[in-house]
């Protein structure tokens, strides 16, 4: 997938990240609240979406898929 700095996107669990570069993404919402990831947390692009993917790009009004 190709990452788009300042688009969203969802992971498999339903948390958000926002891209800050082409291999980066911050971590932006959490799905279900759990405090596993702090928000605002930065982490490599490919580790999310070998840890969490497939990711899916999203829009933030409503969260709804591209």
């Amino acid at each position: 997938m190709t990452i788009e700095p300042g688009h969203f996107y969802r992971d498999r669990d339903g948390d958000v990240w926002q891209a800050v570069s082409t291999n980066a993404l911050m971590f932006a919402a959490n799905a279900d609240r759990d405090p596993d990831v702090i928000p605002f947390d930065v982490m490599p692009a490919a580790t999310v979406e070998a840890q969490d993917g497939p990711l899916v790009e999203v829009r933030p009004a409503g969260w709804e898929e591209v």
